[in-house]
């Protein structure tokens, strides 16, 4: 039974981690809507990429939900972003925590099906995450929603076990022991030779990745971890209980070398959202010994030890020292009405201000209180060097504030206070079958994905697919790529001169190979780029967009002149163990014309 326990306790999520791992989950996916928003009319309307109606006649699937397709006009994009950004905002905070997690789930869905050519494993890591978090406790500490509960229920264990954290558990195996399993070649297993390969991928290479190809040893030592980490890591974030009290250092220790392992893609790899999502995933499981740890050094240096008194009669007020307790981590901090402390009462009405006590019993005023509050934060007082300057700017700022509370509480009516609900026996089961269902799912489809097993699950692969919850792990597997590839574009303009559309160079006979990965945008531009050579649709889909981009938006690299004809181009390179390249292989993937008139003439005196 104490061995059944002490599994139960290593399965269990940690609420802090669990808060932790919301508020920076919320930061990747503002910083992901940004990050697209820079591509927003060439991906998400009618004159970029792929237009609405071809999408619907050539790309759509039963499953292919998105809000994105029900206007294709740029500002209805930009609308649709701004509100993902306000859900992100609130998981950040963790306001409306659940509700907002259920937004941001179906507007990240919406944003991944609106156009599949750019979508990579990066989508489908934070798809899968999105839609497990809705069911997690994730407001229990560090957000607004446990700061404005009016009686706080304080957990009886730090530890939350339940099906849908089990799920959690079973997608992070799966992301990695999947693509260990899939990375069955002699480059991974034998030779040692992947990442040796992967780093000369030029559309990829970060200025230290191109640096390290130097250091072969060095790459091989890191293949060998890389593989060891993907098989091991799984293995020991699930099976932990076997090194009995000594399991949270074992987890210590995974989290920690996975979230090297992330930083270490970062380094040598551009490839956008992904690691930096990895390693937030990763953080959720920071086990309860090493919060209580951390924890109890700060109890011990005396940190939140003050009292924070408001008015009474400013509801405002209120909800800012308790939000304020609650972003500080002052969890020992006192917040009381200055109203039931006569003493204090007539300070705070002397100075027209809060009142904020520290454990010296010194009182603090206006944005000296704010000061004060910094020093006690264990982790904000690094803002010190900040604020401590702007005080003389921070107090007519205070004083305006003092000065309109009824005016501050009329805005902030939207920040309700809240009791805590109770949960019915029946609402429990429900909860943990349909976490028990998402197991199985997520485990049937991950195992169909193995193709050498042949296995099939119809049912589960319906589930997924409606859900949104498809997913491959299979980058670099079973192998990397082995050449390098480069697109080039040539065109004629209606002036009939000639230029490189991707790169702008008007010598269209130059080699790009060195040019083309400066001109790639990002990570959705490379993954389309990646497939460009085998899927001729892309390459139309393609020719289709520079007419519009030229012709429609006036983008141009050339002002007042159109676009009349293009090719669109994939070299291939080989790169070899001893360094050298192979021959650049030549491939016309698609050639376009703009206008019809064009076209027809052309190919007539073809005949």
């Amino acid at each position: 039974m104490v061995f059944f326990r002490l599994v139960k306790k290593t399965l269990a999520l940690d609420y802090r981690s669990l808060a932790l791992y919301r508020a920076l989950i919320g930061v990747i996916l503002l910083v992901d809507s940004i990050y697209r928003m820079t591509d927003l009319t060439s991906f998400y309307t009618d004159i970029g990429l792929v237009p609405r109606n071809l999408f619907l006649n050539e790309l759509t699937m039963p499953w292919s939900f998105s809000i994105l397709l029900a206007n294709g006009s740029t500002i209805f994009a930009a609308i649709f972003f701004i509100i993902n950004c306000l859900f992100a905002v609130m998981i950040m905070l963790g306001y409306k925590t659940r509700w907002a997690m259920i937004g941001a789930y179906i507007f990240n869905v919406s944003i991944h099906n609106r156009n599949w050519l750019i979508n990579n494993g990066g989508d489908d890591i934070l798809r899968a995450l999105l839609l497990i978090s809705i069911f997690l406790p994730l407001n229990k500490f560090f957000s607004i929603d446990s700061a404005l509960e009016r009686k706080k229920e304080i957990p009886h264990e730090e530890e939350w076990f339940s099906t849908w954290g089990l799920t959690f558990f079973l997608q992070v195996f799966c992301i990695y022991f999947v693509s260990y399993l899939l990375k069955d070649h002699a480059i991974w297993r034998v030779d040692f030779t992947a990442l040796f390969f992967a780093s000369r991928l030029d559309i990829f290479a970060t200025g230290f990745g191109t640096w390290i190809r130097q250091f072969t040893g060095l790459q091989k030592v890191m293949t060998i971890v890389t593989i060891l980490l993907e098989w091991g890591a799984p293995l020991l974030l699930i099976g932990s209980a076997a090194f009995g009290r000594f399991w949270w250092m074992v987890r210590m220790f995974v989290v920690l070398s996975m979230i090297g392992l992330h930083l270490g893609i970062i380094l040598t790899m551009w490839i956008g959202v992904f690691p930096y999502t990895c390693i937030v995933m990763w953080l959720i499981f920071l086990p309860g010994p090493f919060w209580d740890r951390l924890i109890g050094h700060f109890r011990k240096k005396g940190y939140g030890n003050l009292t924070i008194y408001f008015d009474g009669e400013c509801r405002f007020c209120e909800k800012s020292a308790r939000i304020i307790r609650e972003f500080f981590l002052l969890p020992e901090a006192k917040v009381e009405i200055a109203q039931d402390h006569a003493a204090i009462y007539k300070l705070m009405q002397k100075n027209n201000s809060w009142v904020v006590e520290d454990q010296q019993g010194e009182k603090h005023f206006h944005e000296n209180g704010f000061i004060a509050i910094l020093k006690q934060s264990p982790f904000h007082r690094i803002l010190l060097p900040i604020f401590s300057p702007l005080k003389s700017l921070m107090h007519p700022i205070y004083v305006w504030v003092a000065g309109h509370r009824p005016l501050m509480s009329h805005f902030s009516q939207f920040l309700n206070f809240t009791e805590h609900k109770k949960t019915f026996r029946s609402s429990i089961w429900f909860f943990e079958i349909a976490g028990g269902v998402l197991f199985l799912t997520v485990l049937m489809w991950n195992l169909t994905t193995i193709k050498r097993w042949n296995i099939q699950a119809p049912f589960f692969q319906t589930i997924s697919r409606n859900l949104h919850i498809y997913q491959e792990w299979n980058m670099f597997a079973p192998f990397p790529k082995l050449d390098n590839i480069w697109v080039e574009v040539p065109a004629v303009l209606t002036d009939n001169s000639e230029i490189d559309l991707i790169t702008g160079d008007r010598d269209i006979f130059k080699v790009k190979d060195k040019d083309f990965p400066g001109a790639v945008g990002n990570e959705h531009w490379r993954k389309f780029y990646l497939n460009l050579g085998d899927k001729v649709d892309n390459a139309r889909y393609y020719g289709g967009f520079f007419c519009r981009l030229w012709n429609d938006r006036k983008l141009g690299f050339v002002k007042d002149v159109k676009l009349k004809k293009l090719e669109i181009i994939v070299y291939s390179q080989m790169n070899h163990l001893d360094g050298s390249k192979g021959e650049a292989l030549r491939k016309l993937s698609w050639k376009h014309w703009c206008f019809d008139e064009d076209y027809k003439k052309e190919s007539k005196d073809t005949k």
